[in-house]
């Protein structure tokens, strides 16, 4: 009987661990369930991926919105500060962290950004969406349409994805869609959200991707107006996809491995 009950406390420690592991709480930010495929679900990092050359350590933003910014074109092995647009990762590129607009430097099988201790989290805690998990998570997961929205959130424009159980907090309206118009001021014209009812937002599982431009050698383009995100997978020998939005849509496309972008990554549940 004691050896029962004991395997009884065992199982429901394990089941009760399992679903603080799923639902995490990061600051403000509730981690919840986002599909990835038919069999597959995945919870997002609390902000975009960051890094510090001096110091070779790897952060996550501590805000959703959080963006560098014009601050990237200082990329190099030495800057002391923070970085977050990469080259597409390769064991010959420092995992993107480079100037080069060279298709030679980008050569090779991706390295995931996840392989790296990131914060306080172990190595290959987290990865790098491949394609086909955007395109399913962005368009095709049941009521994909409905999930996603552009918006002002605290002072920087972006796209929301909101979790496969969402729930709209109270007090708050959430508008899915895209403006009729491709500018950066459309995004607040659209929708804006105050830093507080973005935290009942995040509280509630919504994700932020910050518009934060692309960079392409030392120069930075398109900051509030445009977002790419990197995938794990390639396109031929010179170019890998990523998921890119403006004001008035969001597609998934391929370019350049040399170009410069943002980094989000998830954890399998």
């Amino acid at each position: 009987m004691k050896k029962i009950f004991s395997l009884a406390i065992c199982v429901m420690a394990l089941l009760f661990a399992g679903c603080e592991q799923n639902d995490p709480t990061i600051g403000n930010y509730k981690a919840k369930a986002f599909s990835v495929s038919a069999d597959k679900q995945v919870v997002f990092s609390p902000g975009n991926l960051q890094y510090h050359p001096a110091k070779n350590i790897w952060r996550f933003a501590e805000r959703q919105s959080d963006r560098i910014g014009e601050a990237n074109r200082n990329c190099s092995s030495t800057y002391n500060g923070w970085l977050d647009l990469f080259g597409w990762s390769t064991s010959a590129n420092n995992y993107g962290v480079t100037t080069s607009i060279d298709n030679a430097d980008y050569s090779g099988s991706f390295v995931d950004w996840g392989t790296n201790k990131i914060g306080n989290d172990a190595p290959n805690t987290w990865r790098t969406l491949t394609a086909n998990e955007w395109n399913y998570m962005v368009f095709n997961r049941s009521n994909a349409d409905n999930l996603k929205g552009i918006a002002h959130v605290s002072g920087t424009n972006g796209l929301i994805l909101l979790p496969d159980d969402w729930e709209c907090p109270s007090g708050i309206i959430f508008k899915s869609g895209f403006h009729s118009d491709n500018s950066t001021e459309a995004y607040g014209q659209y929708q804006t959200f105050t830093t507080d009812q973005w935290s009942k937002l995040e509280a509630a599982g919504a994700v932020f991707l910050p518009a934060a431009g692309v960079r392409y050698g030392s120069d930075v383009y398109d900051e509030q107006n445009v977002s790419n995100y990197w995938s794990a997978t390639n396109y031929r020998s010179n170019n890998a996809y990523f998921f890119f939005f403006y004001s008035d849509a969001a597609f998934l496309n391929h370019c350049s491995r040399s170009y410069s972008l943002s980094v989000r990554l998830v954890k399998d549940l």
